[in-house]
């Protein structure tokens, strides 16, 4: 019988690509207009800092790169001429181009009308990973959500963030749970300490992600059955390259799903098209039709 559904996020639930491209351009665009800087130049300094931190969604790249050093000055008139304008340009991009895949939602909804407990299981950090799902309208339809450590808020930082951040304004109403850095899946150990937390047995979970290698690796690891969400890495040759162009190698390996070291990867349970299949996966596994499971 299942009961829970874990479910991974990025590429998943939503097209990480098709958002972060688009944003850290508009990003680029910004600081260009602002600082006067050649654009490689740019990139290259943000490069650096996502390399050293092993991804793109950090928040305060722009401040711990070499723009901020190379440029001088104090930090509140940085903050206001060149961050705050960037960081706009970059979430207005986001408002944009961030938003489920076409099904997504319905699939979590069919889930839950179904008695279905749906679990987050990201190797994203606690601070993007809790922002997608609130400006998704997920969070609501989550129980919980496991999550790679946070990022720490920088020395430099608007002040206005440091106190919302210590009052709680990013959070989520749902449980986040911050998993050790060296739990990132394929380690089974995240997806076995969720099963702790939550009381399940790995006979209970059906597992959901768009990479192989990790997703299906810590399911196989645990003894979760698991769905391979392969629309999840249906890319755009013209969207990685441009992706490669911000992104550091590691940053990129960690979002998206890689089969660079040729080992093959675990054979699936079931192939997705859409999230919207899950339910349907489920209701098979437990011997009801889609009709009786809602």
């Amino acid at each position: 019988m299942i009961r829970a559904v874990v479910t991974d996020l990025d590429n998943t639930l939503y097209s990480w690509i098709n958002y972060i491209v688009p944003a850290l351009e508009a990003m680029v665009d910004s600081l260009e207009r602002t600082t006067g800087l050649p654009r490689i130049r740019i990139v290259q300094s943000l490069k650096q800092v996502y390399e050293r931190v092993g991804t793109n969604d950090y928040a305060f790249a722009i401040q711990e790169s070499a723009i901020f050093r190379d440029l001088g000055g104090d930090f509140d008139s940085f903050q206001t001429m060149v961050i705050g304008p960037a960081k706009e340009a970059f979430a207005a991009a986001r408002r944009k181009y961030l938003e489920p895949y076409p099904g997504a939602l319905d699939g979590l909804d069919a889930l839950r009308a179904s008695g279905v407990r749906i679990i987050g299981l990201t190797d994203a950090p606690r601070n993007p990973a809790e922002a997608r799902i609130r400006a998704l309208g997920l969070e609501e339809r989550f129980e919980a959500l496991y999550t790679l450590p946070a990022y720490p808020l920088p020395e430099a930082v608007d002040e206005k963030i440091r106190r919302r951040e210590s009052e709680g304004y990013y959070r989520s109403r749902i449980p986040v749970i911050e998993l050790p850095a060296d739990h990132e899946k394929p380690d089974p150990r995240g997806l076995a300490r969720l099963l702790a937390d939550r009381s399940l047995s790995p006979e209970e979970v059906l597992v959901v992600g768009d990479n192989r290698k990790k997703d299906g690796g810590s399911a196989r690891a645990a003894g979760c059955r698991w769905a391979w969400a392969e629309y999840g890495t249906y890319l755009s040759r013209e969207y990685r390259e441009r992706l490669d162009t911000f992104s550091a190698r590691s940053a990129t390996r960690r979002h998206l799903s890689l089969d660079e070291d040729g080992t093959p990867p675990p054979v699936p349970d079931f192939v997705l098209s859409n999230y919207g299949q899950v339910a349907g996966v489920v209701a098979s596994l437990n011997g009801v039709t889609l009709r009786e499971a809602g």
